[in-house]
Parts: C-alpha cells; structure tokens; sequence
C-alpha cells in the first residue's frame, strides 16, 4: 500500500480503537457483566471479550497492510494460570496491545490520567488494570504510552505493592521494565519493580521480546510518520524464569535480564540495517 494511503489509515485506525474502547466500556461490559453465571464464569467471559478486542484491532492492522504481524504460539513452559509477570522491551506504541492479545486475563499498570479518562475508565476497570503512581513524568519521561512501569528503583513502593496483591490473587500482569518506549537504537535502563514483584509475590517471570522492522510509533514519533515500508512486529519468547520458592536478589536478576535483552536488540538492530540496505536503491554507475 502506497505510504500516502497508509497515513490516513493509520490516523482512522487509532480514532477507531479509542472510539470502540469507549463504547465497549460503557455500553458492552456492563451488558455482559449482567449475563447469568458466577463471578468466576463472568470475569472470565469478560476476559475473553476484552482479549477478543486487542486481537481485533492488530488483526485490523494486519489486515489493512499498516503492520505485518503473525500471532506467536504461546511455549510450553507459558503459566497457563495464576498469577505471572509477563515482562517485554519497549519499541512501539502499540506494544501492550500486542502482549494483551496474547491470552485472556492480562492486565497492567497504567498512568493514572487513563484510569481515569472518561473515554476509557470504565474499559480500564473491566480490563482489571491497576493505576499508576502519580509521579508520572519521573516515570515515563513524558511518554504518552497508556502502559507505566512500577517503582524506579524502590521508589514508588505502593505501586509495587499494588503489584504484588495483583499477582497474589491469581492475575497476570504485563510490565514494560523501561518504563517508556525504547529509543530508535538503544534501550532504556531497566527499572527492577517488575522483577521485585514477582519475587515477592512468588510467580513465575515470563520475558519476551518484541522486535519490529523498520521501527514505527516510535517515541517522540507522530503517528503521521509512517515508515516507507510496513513495519514487521514480531513477539518471541525466552525461558520463564521460577521465583517461587528459591532465594533470589531482584537486582541481580534485574540485571541478568537487561543484559538478555541487550544482547537480543542489538541483533534486531543488526536486522534492521540489513533490511534497510538490501532496500535501499543500487546508485547507478557513471556513464562511460
């Protein structure tokens, strides 16, 4: 698709999402959260509905030719129930909708103006997601990202509290360790209240890796600039790590983890440049 048309269909496709978001919310759920069944019956049917529409919405974006995505399988060794951290990089707006559309009953920490915007509050509690810490900027530099990491370091204690209750009574969470979207060709530092909640509440880690090529909604990016070719997001997955019942220092862990997924982007950079120069045109040679 040419990149004129996919400019205004980018635009139509966020208007759309947030427009379905808010009517979901405050007409759809609360339809079917009056559905007979028990509480357990209803809060996974709701669940699903929501799952069901992050899938929707990227599938829209596949479909339409904005993305190019293909819905990873989940591993084995992937919680099938109870509570996890499900942790990921950062390179694109539209991250935590590609790690919530993964399985039903994922949730996350969101900036506290979202949890309680009129046009997405009501989808924000359905959804079970947990509010953010009010420092907001300290957090996320300004990032307009819904999704906020918890605790820079130890210092926003409740929020990881929040974290660990979350997680104790059996729901998942997905948590972006930077906290913001990545730069173009470095990562942000790892913020380790992701991985101190999960030692605390004693659930399993699940990291994966998201990689997209050319890079797109990008940070400091305006949805407007697209890139001259769709961009190819793919979700990988490395071992689940097992916190329960062993000693474990969050730090140290946290540390291990970033160099994992260092040594993961820098290939994703490698990838890229490749791409980008089997892409480029052939400059003619000069006329003899």
């Amino acid at each position: 698709m040419p990149k004129f048309l996919r400019i205004p269909l980018t635009g139509f496709a966020f208007v759309g999402f947030f427009s379905f978001g808010c009517i979901a919310g405050w007409l759809g759920l609360p339809i079917l959260a009056m559905w007979p069944g028990s509480p357990e019956v209803k809060r996974r049917r709701i669940e699903r509905i929501i799952c069901a529409i992050y899938r929707g919405f990227i599938g829209f974006l596949h479909l339409v030719r904005l993305i190019e995505y293909t819905r990873p399988e989940l591993p084995p060794d992937f919680p099938r129930s109870g509570g996890y951290v499900l942790i990921a990089n950062h390179p694109s707006l539209i991250d935590t909708l590609l790690l919530m559309g993964l399985t039903p009953g994922l949730s996350s920490v969101v900036k506290p103006h979202w949890y309680s915007s009129w046009m997405l509050r009501v989808l924000m509690r359905y959804a079970n997601h947990i509010p953010g810490a009010d420092r907001t900027a300290a957090l996320t530099d300004g990032s307009s990202d819904m999704s906020q990491d918890a605790g820079s370091d130890g210092d926003m204690p409740a929020v990881v509290d929040r974290m660990v209750a979350h997680l104790q009574a059996g729901h998942a969470l997905v948590i972006f360790p930077e906290a913001s979207r990545s730069w173009e060709r470095k990562m942000r530092r790892f913020r380790r209240g992701a991985v101190e909640a999960a030692v605390r509440a004693g659930v399993p880690i699940v990291p994966a890796f998201i990689s997209v090529n050319p890079p797109m909604l990008m940070k400091h990016q305006p949805w407007h600039e697209v890139p001259d070719r769709r961009g190819a997001f793919r979700v990988e997955f490395f071992p689940v790590i097992e916190t329960a019942g062993r000693e474990i220092d969050p730090r140290q862990l946290n540390r291990e983890l970033r160099a994992m997924y260092d040594g993961r982007f820098a290939e994703m950079l490698r990838e890229r440049d490749a791409t980008a120069l089997a892409a480029a045109p052939v400059a003619q040679l000069p006329q003899t």
